[in-house]
């Protein structure tokens, strides 16, 4: 008698739920009154197959977790035209799965509840869970199909004929569809530097040390960067030694070829030599010389900091630092590949700055690259080069976001820009 009062229970309970989440919270935690379990599952039958729906407890499912997939494994191997209880074993841990479907006559097989149990059920138990599937199936079904019915209801609530306000709503909405706007691009903008210098490295080695600041002014001709010279003054002093000896070498042996004519086919050999080591001496001091890299032209200096050189290995040809005019400045827009749009320079720019958000500025498109290339964050891009307009009082550096108007559309088919490109680059049609 206490079964069958609480298999009542539950499925008035059942019956009860107003949203279907309710309803699930149900199966799948109240059960427990009339049958035992460790765990229980609910799956719906779906168009590409079955999909776990809700699991017992207050835990998390994760659909793509290893459990979740074996389960759904599980369930691919059920025999589908089989109407009652199928058993199997849980791979994971030896327990018991039952699978129990919810079917009706009209509707056919639309998902059902997963068991999992430390042993087999009795045959009584097992009528006990059929008799309560048999409640939750219509209740089941009845919840697809308000889900299923859910957006042509709203769509009638909203043209029904006590709903005036919405109707208008509706069709303002629709009218905005068609307002004409200009297509456009937002891009990351950043203030750079006009023509400027780039002091590099001009060998392989390590910065010694940075004597300029960031943003400091400098002259033409100072010294702003020692690269380490140990090694080249090494170089340097044993280049010398070995060409003193080379030419001790010749005076003794001239000398000598005085009174020994044989001596003097020895001489010219000496003498490739001794200018061989003069050649090698003076490449050591030209390097020497340079690497005190000096300012090409007067300007600010620009770079992050300088611990990031000092100490640091370089290559030649590495870009150290950059010597500018902070007045000769432009702008650099980076596009995305996948933003990209036909632009031309005839195209409205309007951008602001992270350090002025409430100011806008105006620029003019002077260069726009014919290929993209690859930021220093790995992100494909086309880099556009606009000159300012009221460009006092911005500094190089200084980053914000542009955007880039171009020809004329309709709303409609500009919010449908990205959503027709992501489709058409899934489906490659």
């Amino acid at each position: 008698m206490d079964k069958l009062l609480t298999l009542l229970t539950l499925a008035r309970q059942a019956q009860e739920a107003e949203t279907r989440s309710e309803f699930l919270y149900v199966v799948v935690n109240q059960s427990n009154k009339l049958i035992s379990y460790r765990q229980a599952l609910v799956w719906s039958q779906r168009f590409f197959g079955p999909e776990l729906e809700k699991i017992s407890g207050n835990a998390v499912l994760d659909p793509k977790g290893p459990y979740a997939l074996s389960i759904l494994d599980q369930l691919k191997t059920l025999d589908k035209d089989k109407i009652g209880i199928q058993k199997k074993q849980n791979e994971t841990d030896q327990s018991c799965l039952t699978f129990v479907p919810f079917k009706t006559k009209q509707d056919g097989l639309l998902g059902g509840l997963i068991l999992e149990h430390e042993t087999a059920y009795t045959d009584d138990e097992n009528k006990i869970i059929e008799e309560l599937v048999q409640s939750y199936s219509p209740i089941f079904a009845l919840h697809d199909l308000r889900r299923m019915a859910t957006f042509p209801h709203r769509i009638k609530n909203i043209f029904h004929r006590q709903s005036k306000f919405r109707k208008i709503a509706i069709i303002v909405a629709l009218a905005l569809l068609f307002f004409p706007v200009r297509t456009s691009i937002t891009a990351p903008i950043e203030i750079v530097p006009k023509d400027a210098d780039y002091m590099t490295s001009p060998m392989d080695g390590l910065v010694s040390a940075v004597l300029v600041e960031p943003g400091e002014e400098v002259e033409q001709g100072q010294v702003i960067v020692n690269m380490d010279d140990t090694v080249l003054r090494a170089d340097m002093d044993l280049a010398e030694q070995t060409l003193e000896v080379a030419i001790s070498s010749l005076s003794r042996l001239r000398r000598e070829s005085l009174s020994i004519p044989e001596k003097k086919a020895e001489l010219s050999q000496l003498e490739s030599d001794i200018a061989e080591k003069k050649i090698k001496l003076d490449y050591t001091k030209t390097l020497l010389a340079r690497s005190e890299i000096k300012a090409q032209r007067s300007g600010i200096a620009i770079f992050s900091a300088k611990e990031s050189l000092e100490g640091h290995p370089v290559h030649a040809g590495d870009v150290l630092i950059k010597i500018a005019d902070p007045v000769h400045i432009e702008a650099l827009i980076r596009v995305p590949v996948e933003a990209m749009i036909p632009v031309t320079n005839q195209a409205d720019v309007n951008f602001f700055l992270s350090v002025q958000p409430s100011k806008s500025y105006r620029a003019t498109i002077r260069n726009i690259g014919y290929e993209s290339s690859l930021d220093a964050d790995g992100l494909s891009t086309y880099k556009i080069i606009a000159d300012l307009h009221g460009q006092e009082n911005l500094k190089i550096g200084w980053k914000g976001q542009a955007k880039i108007r171009t020809s004329w559309s309709i709303l409609f088919l500009d919010l449908l820009r990205r959503p027709v490109l992501f489709v058409r680059q899934l489906s490659g049609i």
